[in-house]
């Protein structure tokens, strides 16, 4: 399985300390330069988590222009477009304008939300209305440098 991840899911689950869904979930998950250098600045909880991580990849977009021809963030237009090259079996997104430009793109979409229904369909969490909670109240803390 292919998995493209963009900013936020990687931060809003390490905010929480579920960042391991990811793993559980889909196996390997494969960021953009631009993912990395976003979530991997400031003082965020995704910082040391995301450096640390060996089943989070890093790759380069082969064709920078197409991500400059967006009209999206830098981080979210560079995983759309990792996102195609890869051929991927899912699209991590949260932004509503990135997930309608990707769906566009026919490009598979999930959110952070529907990350957690997976993992409760799978039984690796018993309750998302808590890990919502949590991140609601964890929601005012610094969110990642962009």
């Amino acid at each position: 399985m292919i998995v493209v991840s963009d900013t936020t899911p990687l931060s809003e689950l390490a905010k929480v300390g579920k960042l391991y869904l990811l793993r559980d979930v889909f196996g390997e998950i494969i960021i953009p330069q631009e993912v990395y250098n976003e979530v991997t600045r400031g003082e965020h909880p995704a910082v040391s988590a995301v450096k640390s991580i060996t089943w989070i990849s890093v790759r380069t977009v082969s064709d920078p222009q197409k991500v400059f021809d967006l009209l999206l963030r830098l981080g979210e237009t560079a995983a759309i477009v990792l996102a195609e090259e890869l051929g991927v079996n899912q699209l991590l997104l949260d932004d509503r304008k990135a997930k309608l430009v990707a769906e566009s793109r026919n490009l598979p979409v999930i959110g952070t939300i529907g990350i957690l229904l997976l993992a409760k369909d799978e039984g690796l969490i018993t309750s998302i209305k808590e890990i919502l909670d949590n991140l609601r109240s964890r929601s005012v803390a610094q969110p990642c440098q962009r």
